[in-house]
Parts: structure tokens; C-alpha cells; sequence
């Protein structure tokens, strides 16, 4: 990964630093980047997009600011956002009809188009609450959204905790395409090494060794596959032509 270009980290530096100095303390700071960095180092440790969003959601659960929280990624299929994680689990549902009205109302095309969090009401009068869209991204590629209804309570240093909220985000984004170009590659590897050279006279195969053999003794010295030989329709109508008459 290039560290320069693709890492979210010099970001948080330039736009977040005046307001981490809320925290008061220098010992305080240097524990939150120590912090981040172990996030970091966590989300590269997995090895499936379910791992990182778990592990994702663990430490955005740590800010404090939602009661509960999703995570939609994009379908390379379709392009369509599906929701990968819920947080609680049975809060699923009502999540997801969340997101299909912001989709509705715009805001979610809005929260895409941004590095920032988008906010939002659900519901009416006393019994409405904030929530929160946040796109899954790295520089212009969106790998996702997260949506997050938050507390009634408001968070200490919730600026700061918004601030971290794009980081947390934006290092997710990151793992989840660094895994995905990973396996794109494996796939592209594997797929080469799937190649046989085969002569196009004579039909022999190359081996790993470089030695050119018969497909027959290839094929049983690397596949359980035994060979029966048989005659096919063609060869055999060619072989009685070539049978004289009488």
C-alpha cells in the first residue's frame, strides 16, 4: 500500500490535530494515536471483510456515540449497497428500513459525496432521534456506508469523536480494499498457474520440470484421474476410410 496516497492517517493530521488538543493532556493524545495505530494494525490482521467490520465496529462502538450502528458494502456484482453488519443484530431490519428512506429523502446520495458525517432525523416530535451516514471510502472509491443512530445522551468530547469517526471509517475502507486487490490477485495467480502448455502437433504437455511428456502420463501423475482410451465418432469414421474395400 502506498503510504503516502492511500492512507487516511496525514488526513486526521491536518483536520483533526486542533481538535484532539481538547483531550488536555499530551499523555492522553499520545494514548488515542497509539490507539489508532493498533486499529490499524488489527484490520490488516483479517482475512475476510466480516472480520474487519467486526473489528471495526468494536472500536467505533468504543466512541460512545451510538445506540446502534450498520454497515452496508458495495456489491461488485450490481453496484447495490447490502447490509453486511448490524450492531445489535436484531436491529437489522430497522436499520435497513433507516437507510431505504434516506435513500428516498437524498441524503444518502449527499453522504456519499462526502468525507464527513451526513446527520439526519428519523421520526417526529418527541420521539424523533439523530442519526448518522458516513461513506466507507477511500480517496474517490466508495467500498460502503455506515449509518448510526445515536445516544440520547450526548458523548464526551464529541467533536473529537466525530473527528475519530472518519478516521475509524476511512481506515476500514482501506483494509476492505487492500483485502479485496489481495484476492484479486491470488485469483489472477492461481489462474495463470491453472495454464497447460500443450503442443498444438503433437498434444504433448510441458511439465513443471520443463520436459515434454504425453498428456496421458501428465494427467495421472498429477490428478487422481486414471485413463481408459476409447475411440471417438470422428477418428473411428476416419480410420474406416482409410480401410480398402473388397
Amino acid at each position: 500500500m502506498n503510504e503516502s496516497s492511500d492512507s487516511v492517517y496525514p488526513d486526521f493530521l491536518r483536520s483533526g490535530l486542533g481538535k484532539l488538543n481538547l483531550l488536555d493532556t499530551r499523555q492522553e493524545l499520545l494514548a488515542l494515536f497509539s490507539a489508532l495505530e493498533h486499529f490499524r494494525h488489527d484490520l490488516h490482521s483479517q482475512d475476510s471483510a466480516p472480520g474487519v467490520l467486526n473489528m471495526s465496529c468494536r472500536y467505533v462502538a468504543g466512541l460512545n456515540l451510538f445506540r446502534t450502528m450498520g454497515f452496508w458494502l458495495v456489491n461488485p456484482t450490481d453496484l447495490g449497497f447490502e447490509l453486511s453488519l448490524a450492531e445489535p443484530v436484531e436491529n437489522g431490519a430497522a436499520l435497513q428500513e433507516v437507510i431505504d428512506g434516506q435513500i428516498k429523502a437524498g441524503r444518502f446520495a449527499v453522504a456519499l459525496r462526502q468525507s464527513t458525517p451526513a446527520f439526519f432525523l428519523v421520526g417526529n416530535g418527541e420521539s424523533s432521534e439523530r442519526g448518522v451516514l458516513h461513506a466507507m471510502a477511500l480517496s474517490s472509491q466508495v467500498v460502503g456506508m455506515f449509518c448510526g443512530l445515536l445516544r440520547g445522551e450526548v458523548a464526551p468530547a464529541q467533536e473529537v469523536a466525530f473527528s475519530l469517526l472518519s478516521v475509524l471509517l476511512g481506515a476500514s475502507a482501506d483494509a476492505l480494499t487492500t483485502l479485496r486487490k489481495t484476492r484479486q490477485l491470488t485469483s489472477q495467480i492461481e489462474t495463470l498457474q491453472s495454464l497447460l502448455p500443450l503442443c498444438a502437433w503433437c498434444k504433448k504437455v510441458r511439465n513443471d520440470s520443463g520436459y515434454w511428456e504425453q498428456i496421458e502420463k501428465y494427467i495421472t501423475a498429477n490428478s487422481a484421474t486414471k485413463i481408459t482410451h476409447g475411440i471417438c465418432p470422428d477418428c473411428r469414421n476416419k480410420f474406416l476410410q482409410t480401410i480398402p474395400s473388397h
